[in-house]
């Protein structure tokens, strides 16, 4: 993936180039393990994934993440992983432009997006000399204009699918765990004030949600997005605690006829209540404890038998050849 590829996914997400990387030949690995991965890295600050894109060639994943920390100018690894488990990953930040290429590339992607050329704005200084410096000055203060324009809060955004609360899930509605799911991720991602943030929650909210939104905002008017989403786990989401959930984890077996897809389904629902709840770290914690364990017990046994085959070996008779027995 070159720089101009790079480039163009980074604003289909609205980042900025500053806070963007992209990691290459990811494979096999879940967002977890790669996101505890990018935390080793202290330059990054604090990383989100934010999209993967497949490698036609490789068959592996290109992946885009966010990162807290200015990435421009500072020493980065050249690849990520945890060493003896799972990477390196090569690691490609987008190229620092001059000032005047930044402004050419602005330009002409406005111009692309208008459907003209360099020819067509050199079209506007052909006329007369007299006309070259109007011309010219109202051109390039339109495109000035339109390059500097803040995207964050000016483009469209995806919006947040409706939740109400009602039981029964009301048809063209999310239930609690999809809908919280879905705009926890967004609004990480988003690049806008809170206050631009609070407005979408509420927009995707109606019945009993908007209710409890409503009487948030009359105790706590400098409630911010994340006190919305807290108050909407409290009311709708599970009343089990991280370490409930993950004895609920633990013992979440697959059913008699039930479909893998579908087993799968349910883990994958469990799994983000635990993740909500804070209590993924302590999964992952438990997770390595048993493969250390298990490495051990296989390391135990190997040497057991090791030693058995030499002790076998030292204490067994020579067998001499036949015409020596005579």
């Amino acid at each position: 993936m070159d720089a101009v590829e790079m480039k163009r996914w980074c604003n289909e997400y609205q980042l900025l180039s500053a806070n963007a990387i992209v990691l290459s030949g990811v494979s096999d690995v879940t967002d977890d393990v790669l996101l505890a991965a990018l935390g080793t890295v202290k330059a990054f600050g604090k990383s989100k994934i934010v999209d993967k894109r497949t490698d036609a060639t490789t068959k592996s994943d290109f992946v885009l993440v966010t990162t807290s920390a200015n990435v421009t100018g500072q020493t980065l690894p050249d690849d990520v992983g945890i060493p003896g488990e799972v990477g390196p990953w090569p690691v490609h930040v987008l190229p620092v432009l001059p000032k005047c290429e930044k402004f050419q590339a602005k330009l002409l992607t406005f111009l692309r997006s208008e459907g003209k050329s360099i020819a067509d704005v050199k079209g506007l200084l052909d006329p007369t000399p007299l006309d070259v410096n109007s011309a010219l000055v109202n051109a390039i203060s339109s495109l000035v204009d339109k390059c500097n324009s803040s995207p964050a809060d000016t483009q469209s955004y995806r919006k947040l699918r409706m939740f109400s609360g009602v039981i029964p899930t009301p048809s063209g509605e999310e239930e609690y765990d999809a809908w919280a799911e879905q705009t926890t991720h967004m609004l990480e991602e988003w690049q806008s004030g809170d206050n631009v943030k609070r407005q979408r929650i509420l927009e995707s909210l109606k019945g009993p949600a908007a209710d409890i939104m409503r009487f948030l905002r009359a105790q706590n008017p400098n409630a911010t997005s994340n006190d919305y989403m807290q108050a909407l786990e409290t009311a709708f989401g599970t009343t089990e605690s991280s370490a409930d959930l993950l004895v609920r984890f633990r013992h979440k077996f697959q059913s008699e006829g039930e479909k893998l897809s579908a087993y799968l389904l349910r883990l994958d629902k469990l799994l983000h209540c635990v993740l909500r709840k804070g209590g993924l770290h302590e999964l992952l914690k438990e997770v390595r404890e048993e493969e250390d364990m298990l490495q051990s017990r296989n390391d135990t046994k190997n040497a057991v038998m090791s030693k058995a085959v030499t002790s076998v070996t030292k204490t067994s008779p020579e067998i001499k050849p036949d015409h020596e027995m005579e």
